[in-house]
């Protein structure tokens, strides 16, 4: 790894240079300009946290650009140390790891979720950057509105009640391929991933067509562009990016405010989450926020686990082999061929929702590993009340706390084999050794869905399709090259290389 890059830049960011470089402030840096670029241990003494300077007045702004190695390098920089701190514009920032910063982080309630993620991720669209007068609740009161409406629109009937047509959107999407030929997954799984989504948590005027639901993912697309570091931490400061995410969120905020008044004006209802909402008295503003955030937070994990579990199974044969048996031996159980169905949606969607969570044990190993290969990335907290002492360290109230997921996920000493698919074996005396959905205070609350989607996109793909992975070449990749690229905050997808699932129809289904 480049000992340099802590130090290292990002200049294709024009708005911050130029927001930089007035004369006084190079003068300031090129006076400091050994000391700025330099990594510094700022005290010997073992009680405080050791603290890496970055650019006068950014701080580390590779934080943003290259974030996993940012965070790695760091821990490679101080190897004796539980953390380090460092600095973005005027906040404090302190990575950590280990074990007992993972009690710490994960578990108590002094540390801000939401907090933590507004300042240093961004991401989704904000209602109030399109209506002025909105007024977000405060933490406590938007998690529990959240819980409340999440869990009711996930729950184990309504997911029954929208199986058929989860199956009809997925047969409709992969009859388009045709008997055989290739797909790039991150592409066309995402794609599918869209649509299930918006049908479990929007509105039919949307999920029932097609091209609105190709017109909502480019606006997904633009959002998440927009998130760049100059649009998060200098919001005051103009720039392409922030202008085109607000473009974006207003176009999606005025789409979903169109169809709700065209219901109203109408006196119309729909079988969806969209109609739930309403009926729970929320305001038009309130609904759309809850709908957009939904979206976003269900379909980026989503997507990218639906793509990269392909790729780890054509790696593993004997478990592909494993899953195969296993969807059929769902198959058999609940929608025996000889019953004469007439679509493989309609026989998909005989598996209650129970037989999904509860009868597909090899698929949900196979699942786990993939998500434990994948998610390495940075999650987030903030002190919020009052100084707090972690591993005999004292960390300021106001603070930022950085875990990087992949400390846990690529830890030797809990996996014994990190960088093979459906490793064998795990420490489980390690506390929250597995954090791919949420542990202690914050689990993943659209974990059941999250499955089941994933699940079902397995089941009628390999009920139908033989398929490999291959590269740009046409040739099997090396296992060596289907990396993510940790550094990209939105879309781990493969680092330096495209991958395809070049697939053949079976000549009998499952």
């Amino acid at each position: 790894m480049n000992s340099s890059f802590p130090l290292y830049f990002e200049t294709q960011h024009p708005e911050v240079v130029a927001a930089i470089t007035s004369p006084q402030v190079v003068a300031g840096t090129t006076a400091a300009l050994g000391a700025a670029l330099a990594w510094y241990l700022l005290t010997t003494n073992n009680s405080q946290i050791k603290k890496i300077r970055g650019w006068p007045i950014v701080g580390q702004w590779s934080f943003f650009t290259k974030r996993h190695d940012f965070v790695m390098e760091g821990f490679h920089r101080t190897p004796s140390e539980p953390m380090f701190g460092f600095n973005i514009l005027q906040h404090n920032v302190v990575a950590v790891r280990g074990e007992e910063a993972r009690k710490s982080f994960f578990d108590r309630r002094d540390l801000s979720f939401t907090e933590g993620y507004r300042l240093l991720f961004g991401g989704s669209p904000e209602v109030k950057d399109v209506v002025e007068e909105y007024t977000q609740k405060d933490d406590q009161a938007q998690l529990s509105s959240f819980i409340r409406r999440l869990s009711s629109l996930l729950c184990m009937d309504r997911l029954a009640a929208l199986t058929p047509l989860f199956m009809s959107d997925l047969e409709r999407n992969m009859t388009k391929w045709g008997p055989s030929g290739k797909f790039d997954p991150f592409e066309d799984i995402y794609s599918i991933v869209f649509q299930l989504t918006i049908r479990a948590a929007s509105c039919r005027e949307i999920s029932d067509s097609v091209e609105n639901c190709k017109r909502m993912e480019k606006l997904y697309w633009l959002v998440e562009k927009g998130s760049t570091p100059t649009s998060l931490l200098l919001p005051w400061l103009p720039s392409t990016s922030r202008k085109l995410k607000t473009e974006a969120t207003t176009e999606l905020y005025n789409w979903f405010d169109d169809i709700i008044k065209a219901r109203q004006a109408e006196n119309r209802r729909e079988e969806d989450a969209l109609q739930d909402l309403l009926d729970m008295g929320d305001s038009t503003a309130d609904v759309i926020q809850f709908v957009l955030g939904t979206l976003f937070a269900g379909i980026v994990n989503t997507g990218l686990m639906s793509a990269w579990i392909f790729i780890f199974l054509d790696q593993e044969p004997q478990w592909k082999a494993k899953v195969v048996a296993e969807i059929k031996s769902l198959l058999d159980k609940y929608a025996p061929v000889s019953r004469g169905y007439f679509s493989a949606a309609e026989r998909l969607s005989e598996i209650p929702p129970e037989a999904w969570e509860g009868e597909m044990p090899v698929l949900e190993v196979c699942l786990r590993e993939t998500i434990r290969l994948i998610v390495s990335g940075a999650l987030l907290r903030r002190v919020i009340k009052g100084d707090l002492d972690v591993a005999g360290k004292k960390i300021p109230n106001g603070s930022f706390l950085v875990y990087l997921a992949g400390e846990t996920h690529s830890n030797p000493d809990i996996y014994p084999e990190p960088a093979r698919h459906v490793s064998h074996s795990q420490d489980k005396s390690q506390y929250h050794a597995f954090l791919g959905w949420g542990v202690g205070r914050h689990p993943c609350l659209g974990r059941r869905f999250a499955q089941y989607e994933i699940k079902s996109i397995c089941a009628m793909f390999l009920s139908q399709y033989d398929y490999e992975i291959v590269n740009s070449k046409g040739v099997r990749p090396d296992p060596s090259t289907t990396v993510p690229d940790r550094n990209n905050l939105y879309q781990a997808r493969p680092k330096d290389e495209t991958f395809y699932i070049k697939y053949a129809k079976r000549q009998q289904s499952l």
